[in-house]
């Protein structure tokens, strides 16, 4: 376990920094987070009657500053719960969603447990509001990438204010089993303290039957996050939502997003709409993209050539996942070897600052199966760490 604090502006995101190199410029890509999205002329034409009604008349004054009410009803009913209705949804960008939760909900001294690594916002503005982070790391057996309750109990034995949870775990496609997850929440639940999940991944588990249930159904004082950027593969509409039953929690983050973005996109709401009229097939094609990558890689890795330098278990859930290095201490060089010289973009474990000694791979893309065909060639041709 390790500690931090800060009070004080919120460092550059290294992730962030990294893509804003390389995403555009690179040739292939093979550490998306995201799933491959689709033409927006085309997810206009799966619209339903009355959305495509609303999408004609549409106007582009400003928008409801919780979200548009038939957008909040549909993201309320992915729920399935008495306890969330379309007051108890706010719309706005995910990663804006991170941003004034934190900064409405954390003050100066609070302490703060968070899975780790993680998404950079997850913890940086924590410690940019003052609050103490203490780290949940995920670890490693011979069955995969998992986090330990037991270790999560400990670090609850002293008061906490909030608890940051990102399940399935970007980067590393963990997920807890069914029981873990409701001991997690009784856990945070007994120390009275904010659960912020991070589900942006919820959805894509290769069985249906791995998915866990909402923390915002489960507890009263959790606030979920999600949006159409991951798996419904639509990030450039740039939606997401906050959802919680404590009125008191959606509230505050309502008055602090009055300094960010007021309100969302028009035709973002709507094209948002129409993603999830459509998320059974979204998600089912995403799927279907996430195992043909990762049947490659499971072909790859079985080569002699490459488990002597690389592991990889495949998660239960999500487009992400690590790769480990078997001998050399340091993921940077290679990546950026791999870059320069092939143009294949993997992401290092050190700008997540954490075990630099891992990759993080995407699985949800079109070009994955061709991408890891060309990464195993690049392999078998003398790129490999040193």
């Amino acid at each position: 376990m390790e500690s931090s604090s800060r009070n004080d502006f919120p460092r550059p995101f290294k992730l962030e920094r990294y893509f804003a190199e390389h995403e555009f410029t690179a040739p292939y890509m093979l550490c998306a987070s995201d799933c491959e999205s689709i033409p927006m002329s085309e997810l206009v034409s799966l619209m339903s009657t009355k959305t495509r009604d609303l999408w004609d008349k549409l106007s582009l004054h400003y928008t409801e500053s919780q979200g548009h009410p038939v957008l909040r009803k549909a993201v309320s009913e992915l729920y399935e719960s008495d306890v969330i209705g379309p007051d108890k949804v706010q719309i706005l960008a995910p990663a804006e969603g991170i941003y004034v939760a934190l900064r409405s909900l954390l003050r100066p001294g609070d302490r703060v447990v968070s899975t780790w690594p993680g998404y950079q916002s997850l913890t940086e503005i924590a410690l940019a509001q003052g609050a103490t982070v203490d780290r949940w790391e995920v670890e490693e057996n011979e069955s995969g990438l998992f986090f330990d309750v037991d270790k999560l109990e400990a670090l609850l034995s002293r008061p906490c204010k909030c608890v940051i949870v990102n399940f399935p775990h970007n980067p590393s496609g963990a997920l807890p089993t069914a029981e873990e997850w409701e001991r997690i929440v009784a856990l945070v639940s007994r120390q009275k303290a904010i659960l912020f999940s991070d589900e942006m991944y919820r959805g894509l588990e290769y069985n249906a039957s791995d998915r866990l249930a909402s923390a915002c159904t489960l507890y009263s004082r959790a606030i979920s996050l999600s949006g159409m950027s991951k798996v419904y593969g639509l990030p450039g509409l740039r939606i997401g939502w906050l959802v919680s039953q404590d009125s008191a929690m959606l509230e505050a983050c309502a008055a602090y997003r009055d300094y960010c973005t007021i309100c969302a996109s028009a035709p973002a709401e709507l094209l948002a709409l129409a993603g999830l009229e459509n998320a059974d097939r979204l998600l089912q094609e995403n799927k279907d993209r996430v195992l043909k990558t990762i049947a490659a890689l499971e072909v790859m890795f079985k080569s002699p050539d490459v488990s002597a330098h690389f592991t990889f278990r495949p998660p239960k859930a999500g487009p992400i996942s690590l790769v480990g290095l078997r001998n050399a201490k340091s993921s940077s060089a290679y990546c950026k070897a791999l870059v320069e010289k092939v143009g294949i973009l993997l992401l290092p474990s050190s700008l997540l600052e954490w075990n630099g000694s891992y990759m993080r791979i995407g699985f949800g893309r079109n070009a994955g199966p061709s991408n890891v065909q060309r990464w195993h060639q690049a392999v078998k041709d003398g790129l490999t760490p040193v």
